[in-house]
């Protein structure tokens, strides 16, 4: 009986995919990181691996040799992180004014759009649309790893449940989720410092 690939080398060899077409890029240790995860995944987990050896090897190899190149730019993901906390203390130190919070005036047609949802979609489907709510609305911090993986886990339950995931209402959303999560795993290219800003998602779900 036929398995589906393990996730974290589903996951690694979906985004190296992306890396070899040049749509996205791993720093060192990101590719390192990687290398351990999969290595130690495959020490807890050997029969799940059977089968996959040649896929396995392969994300080794080309994760070995990104963890050894030289850096074409700032860890962004710790940018991120900086961004954000500088964000927080700045928020913070405004919170004693007494003019209303970009946040609070954004609350109420938050609110809306997390109630436009329809009930009923597969489990793992709503939480991803409700956190895209999020994110889109700067509330939510998504790193394009998370969202990679996300993205595999859903394209593998739609796969193994093609009629609740592409059927009726859930169909929309579905293909909607995968294209932002896409667009977030590929949000990290060379030069760029604004890695958080993703094209395309400003359109809201409905």
């Amino acid at each position: 009986m036929s398995q589906l690939m393990p996730e974290p080398l589903a996951t690694w060899t979906w985004r190296l995919e992306r890396v070899r077409a040049g749509r996205t890029v791993l720093t060192r240790a990101q590719a390192a990181t990687a290398r351990t995860d999969l290595t130690n995944d495959r020490a807890a987990h050997p029969a799940e691996y059977a089968g996959y050896e040649e896929e396995y090897a392969a994300a080794l190899d080309e994760l070995g040799v990104l963890s050894k190149q030289a850096n074409r730019h700032d860890d962004l993901l710790s940018v991120l992180a900086a961004d954000r906390r500088r964000a927080e203390r700045e928020a913070a130190d405004d919170g004693s004014a007494s003019r209303p919070s970009p946040a609070a005036r954004g609350r109420a047609s938050l609110a809306a759009e997390h109630d436009r949802v329809p009930k009923g979609l597969p489990e793992p489907l709503d939480q991803w649309v409700h956190r895209l709510i999020r994110y889109r609305a700067g509330v939510k911090i998504i790193s394009p790893i998370e969202a990679s993986r996300a993205e595999i886990r859903l394209r593998n339950e739609a796969d193994l449940q093609p009629a609740a995931y592409r059927t009726g209402v859930a169909s929309a959303y579905y293909n909607r989720v995968i294209r932002e999560l896409g667009e977030i795993a590929t949000a990290e290219r060379p030069g760029r410092r604004d890695a958080g800003r993703v094209r395309g998602l400003g359109e809201v779900l409905v």
